[in-house]
């Protein structure tokens, strides 16, 4: 009798050739949606108040800080869609290919799904303007920045599926019955359970707020309000709200066909957790806002959306850690 494993989920399969003609046009199509917002930053790093109507506030130590954090998330874009694209991402450890890309969704897709959406019904239903006159920054900019963000997350996310067919092809073929329960079983339920209630508790004021609810807002937030900014509420509700859902049914086994509610899920945990990360991190590496520009409720709705897409992201990588564990460990074979 001899031993056979099946392959690990997150084992290259090996990619004969370079990486053909669609995958090289979605890599560099992506690589171009990255230059103009790569262009700008570097402009404004280098003292350049281009696009700017204040040319003082374009100085502030604050937004230099920024736009330097920027700029290199974008260019880890560059780097991300590259490995997807050429045999030697293939070899990159999982974790360090997932970890970009995951970050990457969660701040992209809130923009694809609201910014473009919103601008139309704002300029078809609205009488206020897309940006108002007192704004620092020229309108021009927004236009230039979110058509390129989109284009980056619609360039990213293809490259990903293409990749991901290649080194984890299994995942697109298994159902979640498929999903062998390890030891740590039970700890998934309660994370995707506990993750629930976050989530839900998160998308109740991102929803109260999109409805066109002001309470916990600030003062210029109410005055400024514009229907972009209730849509994209609205986006970050959902998409809290499908990825919980849909890592409750991966952790129930009911049969599906794994690969949705896996992308569902990834997308939720990811747009959830990062989207209210960066709000964190705007307000804490601002001091001031946390006086003139901030109120707890806008805090605290953005501390339970890093906890619930936190425990998400925590429950899907224990349980492809312990499912990629389970299939790695040999099996008799009936063969002689």
């Amino acid at each position: 009798m001899t031993i056979t494993a099946p392959p690990l989920t997150g084992r290259t399969h090996g990619v004969r050739g370079g990486p053909g003609r669609l995958r090289m046009a979605v890599c560099l199509a992506t690589i171009a949606a990255c230059v103009p917002y790569l262009t700008l930053k570097a402009a404004w790093l280098s003292g350049s108040t281009i696009g700017w109507n204040d040319a003082d506030a374009a100085g502030e130590s604050g937004l230099y800080t920024a736009n330097a954090i920027t700029m290199g998330l974008d260019a880890m874009a560059v780097v991300v869609v590259l490995a997807f694209t050429f045999r030697w991402g293939m070899r990159i450890p999982a974790w360090l290919v997932l970890a970009p890309i995951w970050i990457a969704t969660g701040l992209l897709t809130p923009i694809v799904l609201a910014v473009p959406l919103g601008s139309v019904l704002q300029v078809l239903f609205s009488s206020e303007p897309l940006t108002t006159s007192d704004n620092a920054i020229q309108g021009w900019v927004y236009g230039v920045v979110y058509t390129g963000f989109t284009l980056q997350a619609l360039g990213l996310v293809t490259a990903f599926v293409l990749y991901a067919r290649n080194r984890w092809a299994d995942v697109f073929t298994m159902r979640t019955r498929d999903v062998p329960k390890g030891t740590t079983h039970q700890v998934h339920v309660l994370l995707a359970y506990a993750a629930g209630v976050l989530a839900a508790l998160f998308a109740a004021v991102q929803l109260f707020w999109a409805l066109g609810a002001t309470a916990g807002l600030t003062a210029a937030q109410v005055d400024h309000r514009t229907a972009v900014q209730q849509l994209a509420d609205g986006t970050g509700g959902l998409l809290a709200l499908a990825g919980a859902a849909a890592l409750v049914l991966i952790v129930r086994r009911d049969g599906r066909r794994l690969v949705v509610p896996l992308a569902v899920a990834w997308t939720g945990a990811a747009a959830t957790f990062a989207d209210s990360l960066y709000a964190l991190l705007v307000t804490v590496s601002r001091p001031a806002l946390l006086a003139s520009e901030s109120t707890a409720a806008l805090n605290l709705t953005a501390l339970c959306g890093v906890f619930a897409g936190l425990l998400m992201g925590i429950a899907g990588v224990l349980l492809l850690a312990e499912t990629d564990a389970q299939r790695a460990r040999p099996t008799a074979s009936s063969a002689p």
